[in-house]
């Protein structure tokens, strides 16, 4: 099983976004558990960023929701929760 860890910015937007929202509560929960067993499984859609952006790595929460994340010596952190249009912004 993959280490995952979190940012303190990265833990308050998802409470942010999921505190009206059980569905979100659940996706989120649900692809960070799938992360951990396999990091590219294909239902998470992960995938390098490009551009400035090509050492972050994002995954698929649901709809337009996306967590983002690096790989640092033996464990991944999730910084962010974007939508997809904010990738390049």
């Amino acid at each position: 099983m993959i280490e995952v860890k979190f940012t303190r910015s990265f833990k308050k937007r998802s409470l942010k976004l999921s505190r009206r929202n059980q569905q979100l509560q659940k996706n989120l929960a649900k692809q960070l558990t799938l992360f951990e067993q396999d990091p590219f499984h294909p239902s998470l859609k992960t995938h390098y960023l490009e551009g400035k952006r090509t050492h972050q790595l994002s995954i698929w929460i649901q709809n337009n929701l996306r967590a983002l994340c690096v790989k640092r010596d033996d464990y991944y952190i999730f910084f962010d929760l974007i939508n997809h249009d904010q990738y390049y912004h």
